[in-house]
């Protein structure tokens, strides 16, 4: 999300984003309007993998000459950088690269003043019966990634470039393909029309959310920073994990459920310390949450704050049901054995 001449910028990150965490968008959007500083994430593992993304991107940009096909390269993609005429420029070059009809386009830019998009590679099709506005071709987009599997996020984001591509040369590519990760370095292809009704809708409830006339705030009103899975990327991690902390806020229990979460603060248990506290039962019983599974992370909650208060670490062991006894499979049962120069040697999982 940037501000480009003035105006607010959004791209298939923002849209990824924007799905994995809402409140992610509203920080966003305060730092957009200076309310805040966007913080700058220092994380070695991350780095390690944005090196590993661009060498499968290398590789694959290889794959395709070594297959014989002659690839462009859009040098100033403005990728780094706001400045609208570099932006513009780069968009610029990838039309000409596609009304020359190259073969492959490496880096191809797409801007259109409100969505900015930065495909790997766009590789011509030669289709007599779905010709693009400069000849009986049209480009398909290829992007690298370095997953195994193909991931939502993935789809979402190479159809916000298909949505460009299809604006530029007048009509939609069939097919886009995603070159992934792994020794099997597998290319595969999906249809665009499975996908682009999908996009459109996440597109359309992306821009009404930013445009619904509410100012931005810092912290953010309308939202609160729970912990999602994109908390392990997210350059904003730091500062929801200090907040969450400073509210003693639910997630802090240790195997409590977001279901569990939402249903406590609906009865007015919002905290950590609240559902220490808590007198069980409760009556009437949580909606969508059994007793057991509420007693379970009552008394989780219990023994933090048990050690919080003494400032000194508490535990219990759980000890087996009398009834049922110790559960096959399950927990320290789960062992494996393997015999080793004649001795049995036993491992958990």
């Amino acid at each position: 999300m940037d501000r480009i001449d003035g105006t607010p910028v959004y791209s298939a990150t923002d849209l990824v984003a924007y799905l994995a965490c809402e409140h992610l968008i509203q920080l966003e959007r305060a730092a957009l309007a200076g309310l805040v500083e966007r913080p700058i994430r220092d994380d070695p593992e991350l780095d390690v993998i944005r090196r590993r993304g661009f060498q499968h991107e290398a590789r694959y940009k290889a794959d395709l000459e070594t297959a014989g096909r002659i690839v462009v390269t859009i040098s100033t993609d403005g990728y780094e950088t706001d400045r609208g005429e570099v932006l513009r420029r780069a968009a610029a070059e990838t039309v000409d690269a596609m009304a020359a009809g190259a073969d492959v386009i490496y880096q191809a830019t797409f801007f259109d003043g409100t969505f900015r998009g930065h495909a790997d590679f766009l590789l011509r099709v030669e289709a007599p019966d779905r010709p693009s506005r400069w000849g009986p071709y049209h480009y398909e987009v290829a992007d690298t990634k370095l997953a195994r599997h193909v991931k939502a996020s993935a789809i979402l984001q190479i159809c916000s470039y298909v949505d460009q591509l299809e604006r530029l040369q007048d009509v939609r590519p069939a097919r886009l393909h995603v070159a992934l990760g792994g020794s099997a370095r597998t290319v595969e292809t999906l249809r665009v029309d499975d996908y682009m009704a999908y996009y459109r809708s996440v597109r359309d409830r992306f821009l009404a959310a930013l445009g619904d006339g509410t100012p931005a705030t810092y912290p953010p009103a309308a939202s609160y920073p729970e912990p999602v899975d994109h908390c392990e990327v997210c350059r904003w991690a730091a500062e929801c994990a200090v907040r969450r902390r400073r509210d003693d806020h639910l997630s802090l229990v240790a195997g409590i459920s977001g279901r569990q979460r939402r249903a406590l603060i609906e009865r007015g248990v919002p905290t950590l310390e609240a559902l220490g506290d808590l007198a069980l039962p409760l009556e009437p019983p949580l909606s969508d949450v059994s007793p057991r599974a509420l007693s379970r992370v009552h008394d989780q909650a219990r023994i933090q704050l048990e050690g919080r208060r003494a400032a000194a670490l508490r535990y219990e062991l759980l000890l087996p049901d009398p009834e049922t006894g110790i559960e096959v499979d399950r927990g320290l049962a789960s062992a494996d054995t393997e015999t080793y120069g004649g001795g049995a040697h036993a491992g958990s999982r």
